[in-house]
């Protein structure tokens, strides 16, 4: 089998992917507060670079933005990971 041939077999499997927005860290006091309505704030501003990761590993970079009436992320670059022999 070829290589090409490989791809084409694994192209259609999917992977979540997850993008974070950030992390705070707060106290248990703070945390033992939150109720619906409370409001996490993030140290990051819209815009803000982030990682994106399929299957649980980091795979490329991008920025926070939004479009429309939604978050999205704009993909900036992709990972190098090097192949062990």
């Amino acid at each position: 089998m070829t290589t090409e041939e490989k791809m084409s077999r694994y192209a259609q499997l999917s992977f979540p992917v997850e993008a974070e927005l950030g992390r705070c860290e707060k106290s248990v006091r703070e945390i033992l507060s939150l109720s619906p309505g409370s409001i996490l704030t993030l140290p990051q501003p819209v815009g803000s670079k982030m990682t994106l990761y399929a299957g649980g590993a980091s795979f490329c970079s991008g920025d926070m933005m939004r479009l429309g009436g939604v978050m999205a992320v704009r993909i900036t670059g992709f990972e190098s990971r090097k192949r062990s022999q």
